[in-house]
């Protein structure tokens, strides 16, 4: 609505994942150098928590359009499952393991003897298996301890599979208490906070910038309430700014200041 008023080719705050809009911030970089040594290191268990809307699942897209053909992935987005046949069917399916169709049942030893001998395959190829599972604070107790005995897939020298967990910050608090076998293992934790005040200011340059249009929509009392209203979350920040610009669009004020931050706020606690 507000696209052409503002000279943007498009929303630079749709909450849908675009990889052109994710900004590689500083601690951006050094959670994905953290990803990178521990992928490299072979260490079998990494962690990545942070808050509801920090940016997790956009930095996991992002470092996964990073890996290159050496690293086999499978993503599992929803680790609800019922059991651990479930987990090492989906893990298989993902991973494009042939010849899993056509049997309603696969027993759970076939599914192993299946996944080992994959893995065997890729480590004479030189290649590394990443298993990556988002929302991993969701996952029952029986799909965590699943994923701890899948670690025990190794040779003399290293690990066949490695396991990067994505979650909300009680997941490390979970695994630490009710998994300690699984705890210790976690070579790479790293946590993903909310942005601070500078770096809110150069997520909403970006963002607008790369939909075309000028930066300096967002005048700096603009950005200050912002990033004040929002916590530098950048979920909250996507939505308040587009709610922002569509109160200065309603204004006729090419320019977004504390006023329509403010109405943009309002707007959103009732609901509108």
């Amino acid at each position: 609505m507000y696209e052409r008023f503002f000279g943007l080719r498009e929303n630079p705050f749709k909450l849908s994942p675009d990889l052109k809009y994710f900004l590689v911030s500083g601690r951006v970089e050094r959670v994905l150098d953290q990803l990178f040594y521990g992928l490299e290191q072979g260490m079998g268990f990494m962690m990545i928590t942070g808050p509801v809307g920090v940016g997790k699942t956009s930095l996991l897209r992002y470092f996964m359009s990073l890996l290159d053909e050496r690293v086999e992935r499978a993503y599992l987005f929803n680790p609800n499952l019922g059991d651990g046949e479930e987990l090492l069917f989906f893990l298989l399916r993902d991973l494009g393991v042939n010849g899993l169709r056509g049997r309603r049942k696969w027993r759970k030893v076939e599914l192993l003897e299946r996944l080992q001998g994959y893995l065997l395959e890729r480590y004479r190829e030189g290649k590394r298996v990443l298993f990556i599972v988002d929302d991993a604070q969701a996952a029952p107790y029986p799909i965590l301890e699943e994923l701890r005995l899948l670690s025990n897939f190794e040779t003399e020298e290293e690990k066949l599979f490695q396991i990067l967990l994505v979650g909300q910050p009680e997941l490390e608090e979970r695994i630490k208490e009710d998994l300690p076998q699984l705890y210790q293992r976690i070579a790479i934790r790293a946590h993903l906070a909310p942005l601070d005040r500078e770096e809110t200011v150069a997520y909403v340059h970006h963002r607008i910038a790369s939909a075309g249009g000028n930066p300096t929509i967002f005048s700096s009392r603009g950005l200050k309430a912002l990033w004040k209203a929002s916590r530098g979350i950048p979920r909250l920040i996507n939505l308040i700014a587009d709610r922002a610009l569509l109160a200065g669009f309603v204004r006729n004020s090419r320019t977004i200041g504390r006023k329509e931050v403010k109405m943009a706020v309002k707007d959103l606690e009732e609901g509108g």
